[in-house]
């Protein structure tokens, strides 16, 4: 018999199951240990005996199945297990999300689902809240809670009469929206996105329009940008600085796009951008006052310590670095880049000798904010 208690492998498996409909093998990972999970959805694939430790109810049932092959292939709820839902609160959301269990087998419709489901992971294992059935409703909310909320584009086409639907033909897969903050979310997996840039300028406006009314956010100039590698990411910039038409370039309609990989390492990255007024903590913990530029300069960096101007790269901030590169391509300055061990390969490839890099180590970053590294999936 499997005991399901909370935080549990087995709680946070559900969880993220009714929230996202289903997840790509390839992306286990995302929990922990790749192997403990893999034998879990194994067990899971059979029918098992459940006890829920709070309640003493007990089921018998086979919770999931195996569905698609290769990279595609993914993990979904059965039918059979859908009561188990009753035990998180969530059977009523997943019934109505995903028109009361019925998935589309072509990839055509899986994909969005997938980048979703990887997103939801990451920002899960950051601390942020990913479950409609417990998250206000961002028509009627107010000012939102100081905890970082996480809503899917399916979620947010439904708002507002349709006005949101603006968001259709757009990449943009949810936003994220807490008390002081707001910002959209992308992933391109392992591929460069093509942006229809008019649409994710409608895309942004639109989403803003929330952000004035529930958050102190006036609007969001900044986008979260997943990806299952620096090769993404390098090739997401060079297709980003090749485009001369700035107005349909990605970075001409989000000023900030932070790069996150989708791993271990890039929830730390995540747990920086989510931490509330985080670029002036970092600021303030990396430079003493005097150092400190303040945006002002003839090209963007965060402060001058010893006649070099130091610039912060621990947020991934793609558009930043496109700028960053175009200044000392035009003009050299003595410069160092400072930065997490697993972006040091992507600096280097888009800076190349521009910049000297030195390395600061997560945790270290995060405790000098204040930030608990520990990940919900540990128990």
């Amino acid at each position: 018999m499997l005991l399901f208690k909370p935080g549990s492998h087995l709680h946070w498996l559900l969880t993220a199951l009714a929230v996202t409909g289903e997840i790509p093998v390839s992306s286990l990972h995302l929990f922990g240990n790749r192997r403990s999970m893999r034998d879990l959805i194994t067990k899971l694939t059979l029918v098992q005996d459940y006890r829920n430790s709070e309640t003493g109810d007990t089921m018998r049932c086979q919770l999931l199945t195996l569905v698609g092959k290769g990279e595609n292939k993914s993990v979904r709820l059965l039918r059979s297990g859908l009561p188990l839902l009753d035990w998180i609160g969530a059977r009523d959301y997943h019934e109505a999300a995903f028109w009361v269990h019925n998935f589309q087998s072509d990839l055509t419709h899986r994909e969005p689902l997938f980048r979703f489901a990887e997103a939801a992971l990451m920002f899960l294992q950051a601390g942020a809240e990913i479950r409609p059935w417990v998250m206000p409703s961002l028509e009627d909310a107010g000012l939102l809670p100081e905890v970082p909320l996480l809503y899917s584009s399916r979620e947010l086409k439904k708002l507002r009469d349709g006005e949101l639907k603006k968001i259709q033909y757009a990449r943009v897969i949810g936003a994220v929206y807490s008390r002081s903050a707001a910002f959209s979310v992308f992933n391109t997996r392992n591929a460069v996105m093509k942006w229809n840039g008019m649409g994710e300028l409608k895309a942004r406006l639109s989403l803003g329009d929330l952000a004035q009314r529930s958050t102190s956010a006036s609007k969001i100039d900044s986008a979260v940008l997943f990806g299952t590698s620096t090769e993404v990411a390098v090739r997401t910039v060079d297709a980003l600085y090749k485009n001369r038409r700035l107005e349909l370039r990605f970075d001409g309609v989000y000023r900030y796009i932070y790069f996150v990989p989708l791993c271990t390492e890039g929830a730390d990255q995540l747990r920086l951008l989510l931490t509330p007024d985080w670029n002036e903590k970092l600021l303030s913990a990396l430079f003493q006052p005097a150092q400190r530029s303040y945006n002002r300069g003839v090209f963007e960096y965060d402060g001058i310590v010893g006649g070099v101007h130091v610039f912060s790269f621990f947020d991934g901030d793609l558009a930043r670095l496109i700028r960053l590169r175009e200044a000392l391509e035009e003009e050299h300055y003595p410069c160092q880049l400072i930065c997490f061990p697993f972006q040091v390969s992507l600096a280097k490839q888009v800076l190349g000798d521009l910049v000297d890099i030195r390395i600061n180590e997560p945790g270290d970053v995060l405790h000098a904010l204040g930030v608990e590294r520990r990940t919900i999936f540990e128990s």
